[in-house]
């Protein structure tokens, strides 16, 4: 499931029907594999407040929702958000997991791949108003986070899914992080311009502070076009709560959006799951067990795969690295694992057999658009014991000459006359295999794979000459004996 989101490094961005989604915020989840979720951080100024303002009149001296009795008191971790975020859409029955794995934003933020945005108000003491930058609050370890979306609907689309930032620290803390503002300042930003900048491109919008419904110690709401709005733009309507130790950002695109009377149906309905998290967080609390020892971190296995050049010299590109185990908050009806057809290539089951274990997977990108390499790298922890699922693997990819690939996310297929290759590369077991497809390209694929110890790497590539297939398969070694290398012993 990959659904991506609106709000991005300055605000509730309002886009181009028909666009992509910018800054997607929950990416493809391996539910097989049971990836987790997290991520968050105050910037230099503070994130957010409570305003009852509207355009017109300035907010109330307190900004106070209803009693405060009955809101969270524990500080969550990025887990137990994300398990927050699932258990309401499991109420809901909504397809679960609608949370993302936070291990995989936070390890992707430290790679330093994302791309750099800015954010400018006018006046600029209404930044206090904007959600903070997604890739600045994912790196930052002082405050818990999770990301998922809700979807209002049967159909996911950006206009019928609420985009979610749980963040959680202790109270005066995430107070002064996302609500650090006075009712004097509300007032003076009940509207204001922003200006967003990602990858040198700068986007301007209108934002208008809403009086949001009473829900918890603050909250209010925000109403945001294009600036100039052309046609067909969305606008986006967000809204911001806190609820003793957790905030709750969400944000709706909406198609037409000229008033207040616009927004208000979205607001309403953020507010409404605004009151469910709070409920879920405080009635039903989540326990979520830590992952087992691993000798790396996600922080660990990017930075590692940051410091290796691929085969040609390229960098990797690296979105993050995830704990493969139980979704948080997910339960799932139980099932036994069974045994693995012979030569059956199951990406599913291989995840599903390596719980706790830390995966990457990233891409080198080559001299063309079709030019480039899959990578798939497994720290499994420190318990891990033989038979280890790599080596079951890779005699399957040795010894079968024909294949059945089982596509993760369903499907089948036949890798015909499976060719084993000679390599060298220092490790306790390996594969190199080439194969064609009955795709009428007349490609030839390569796989190469290798596990030192308690760490494996797997890359892929393709090349369009039968003479080619052993030089590459060289080069995806070698690339594989450097990261080996790198990691030490």
């Amino acid at each position: 499931m990959s659904v991506c989101g609106t709000e991005t490094g300055g605000g509730f961005r309002a886009g181009t029907k028909g666009g992509h989604w910018i800054a997607c915020a929950v990416a493809a989840l391996l539910a097989l594999a049971g990836c987790s979720s997290g991520g968050g951080t105050p910037g230099a100024s503070p994130s957010d407040g409570t305003p009852t303002a509207t355009a017109s009149a300035p907010p109330a001296s307190s900004s106070s929702g209803p009693e405060t009795t009955g809101l969270p008191e524990t500080v969550f971790t990025d887990a137990e958000l994300v398990a927050i975020i699932n258990g309401v859409a499991q109420n809901r029955n909504l397809q679960v997991p609608t949370a993302q794995d936070s291990a995989r934003q936070r390890s992707g933020a430290a790679s330093g791949s994302f791309p750099q945005v800015s954010t400018e108000t006018t006046p600029g003491e209404c930044i206090a108003f904007v959600p903070q930058n997604p890739f600045v609050r994912w790196a930052d370890k002082s405050v818990n986070f999770a990301e998922g979306a809700m979807p209002t609907g049967a159909q996911s689309g950006p206009t019928t899914t609420i985009m979610i930032t749980l963040r959680s620290a202790e109270k005066d803390a995430i107070a002064t992080a996302d609500f650090g503002y006075t009712d004097d300042l509300a007032a003076r930003c009940s509207q204001f311009d922003m200006a967003s900048t990602e990858s040198g491109r700068t986007s301007t919008y209108a934002v208008q502070l809403l009086a949001a419904p009473p829900i918890a110690e603050k909250q209010h709401g925000l109403m945001q076009t294009t600036k100039p709005k052309g046609p067909g733009d969305y606008g986006s309507v967000g809204l911001r709560v806190l609820a003793g130790t957790m905030s709750i950002t969400l944000s709706l695109a909406t198609a037409e959006l000229n008033s207040e009377a616009d927004a208000r149906p979205a607001l309403d309905s953020m507010a409404a799951l605004a009151k469910e998290l709070i409920d879920q967080a405080e009635t039903k609390p989540p326990t979520v067990p830590p992952p087992p020892p691993n000798p790396r971190t996600p922080d660990d296995l990017v930075a590692l795969l940051n410091a290796v050049a691929g085969p040609d010299g390229s960098p990797v590109a690296l979105p993050g690295a995830s704990v493969i185990g139980p979704v948080p908050g997910v339960t799932l009806a139980p099932s036994s694992p069974g045994s693995m057809p012979p030569c059956t290539y199951d990406d599913a089951a291989y995840y599903g057999s390596l719980a706790g274990s830390i995966l990457a997977q990233g891409q080198i990108q080559g001299a063309s658009k079709m030019d480039y390499t899959e990578l798939s790298v497994i720290s499994m922890p420190s318990t891990a014991a033989p038979p280890y699922p790599f080596d079951t693997r890779a005699a399957t990819l040795r010894d079968c000459a024909t294949i059945q690939e089982n596509i993760l996310g369903g499907g089948q297929r036949q890798w015909p006359a499976v060719s084993p290759l000679n390599i060298t590369v220092a490790s306790d077991a390996s594969y190199a295999v080439a194969y064609q497809l009955f795709d009428g390209t007349g490609e030839w694929h390569v796989r190469v794979g290798a596990r030192k110890g308690t760490l494996s790497v797997e890359a892929s590539s393709r090349t369009s000459s039968q003479a080619e297939v052993q030089a590459n398969a060289d080069a995806l070694a070698a690339f594989i004996g450097r990261v080996f290398a790198k990691a030490g012993p």
